[in-house]
């Protein structure tokens, strides 16, 4: 059985792009389309068996119709072709207000056959190559646990303990009940316990939501767990049952910059009792980022050298920002329209962004002529750091010294 996996395509984002006069779409949409339709084309090429989303369709709850017009475009040959599409509730597509649809329920309404899961399911998808046992785990929303009256007065930690407990016992429930002789997949949106962020995802977030161990996931009879939430693609069981994060479909930051993007082809193979699992990451065409930090201090020409650093860089058809570094009396001799002429052939000039480091001058202690010498050491001293805490010794064996020269007791 060969099952697709993917997760946060992110619909709408438009940060970096501008309107293309010939579609009238912003550029960075049309990014993210060229990815979309190159996973379907390879759904369909493989001839897979099942297309599961891991959640997370667009930026936010509300998507544009046009976002939701090109979502269904994309999905529309999956559907052509027969095959299964299950798609899962991620954060970023749950509604904020109780009771509203989330931005991804209009799709059960595709022809053909695709579910859509808000709440977490025991599901069996029939496919071509036979059913396939799913235990579906969206994202897990508090509002539906605090509507129960137990859980209102409990404290945000208290709850995401509950919303741990709640899933952990829920997939050990689950497992009991399936067919090990059938493919079975766990598939999911949420944190894992160990997996490494991409950069996009906000770390604050991330650290008070729900969290799960991979012990708790990667139970027998499953065969893989499809997740999504987290950007970079990583199998956090790497000698076990894997346990898959399949990373975005294209970039969204320049801290994505070096990420390789894509989704994951699944393959579990059924032979009586025993079963084998085997996947591929694939690389998606997503839009290349260029983050280009020149230290440009210390050159006669510190265009050239900025220049020289940007004819060494692809920088053809990508995001591109410059960030350089010069001191504050070579300001004046950087010419950044010729940078940005360098930088015509990116998709996007992101930024040109310049650090100055301050010249610096030499400081003069002044003392005058009637000063004592406790001020003048004083004096001396607050202008050199590294004898502030010997501050009251320098100044007691200077007055002491200064009365045995008084006192004409100086040592020979």
């Amino acid at each position: 059985m060969k099952i697709l996996h993917t997760a946060d395509i992110h619909l709408g984002i438009t940060t970096y792009g501008r309107v293309d006069p010939s579609t009238g779409l912003n550029t960075r949409l049309q990014d993210f389309r060229r990815a979309f339709e190159f996973m379907v084309e390879q759904a369909l090429a493989e001839d897979v068996d099942l297309f599961l989303f891991c959640g997370d369709a667009f930026r936010n709850p509300d998507p544009s119709p046009t976002e939701q017009t090109i979502f269904a475009e994309c999905l529309q040959p999956l559907t052509e072709r027969g095959i299964p599409i299950v798609l899962l509730v991620g954060n970023h597509d749950h509604p904020v207000t109780f009771g509203r649809a989330s931005s991804i329920d209009i799709f059960r309404y595709l022809e053909g056959q695709a579910r859509v899961f808000r709440r977490p399911e025991v599901a069996t998808i029939q496919t071509k190559s036979g059913p396939l046992q799913l235990i579906a785990l969206p994202w897990p929303v508090r509002s539906l646990l605090l509507s129960r009256e137990e859980f209102r007065q409990k404290s945000a930690s208290e709850v995401r303990e509950v919303i741990e407990q709640l899933y952990a016992e829920y997939v050990q429930k689950a497992v009991e009940r399936l067919d090990p002789s059938l493919p079975t997949v766990l598939a999911g949106h949420f944190s894992v316990q160990g997996a490494e962020l991409s950069g996009s995802e906000r770390t604050s977030l991330i650290a008070h939501e729900p969290k799960f161990t991979v012990g708790q996931l990667a139970l027998p009879p499953i065969d893989y767990v499809a997740l999504g939430h987290i950007h970079r693609h990583q199998n956090l069981n790497p000698d076990g049952i894997p346990v898959v994060y399949s990373s975005s479909i294209e970039r969204v930051t320049f801290r994505e910059a070096d990420d390789p993007k894509g989704f994951v082809l699944v393959e579990i193979q059924s032979d009586g009792p025993r079963k084998q699992t085997r996947y591929r990451f694939v690389e998606t065409p997503a839009r290349r980022f260029v983050d280009l930090n020149i230290d440009a201090r210390n050159s006669d020409d510190p265009t050239e050298r900025i220049l020289s650093a940007i004819a060494r860089t692809p920088v053809a058809d990508a995001i591109v920002r410059v960030r350089y570094q010069v001191d504050e009396d070579q300001v004046a001799r950087v010419d950044v329209r010729r940078i940005r002429e360098a930088l015509r052939t990116a998709a996007h000039i992101a930024g040109v962004e310049r650090t100055v480091t301050p010249v610096v001058r030499e400081r003069r202690t002044i003392v005058e002529r009637d000063s004592s010498l406790r001020e003048a050491l004083s004096r001396y001293i607050d202008q050199h750091e590294k004898l502030h805490p010997l501050r009251e010794q320098l100044i007691e064996a200077a007055l002491v010294l200064e009365a045995r020269l008084e006192a004409g007791r100086l040592p020979e």
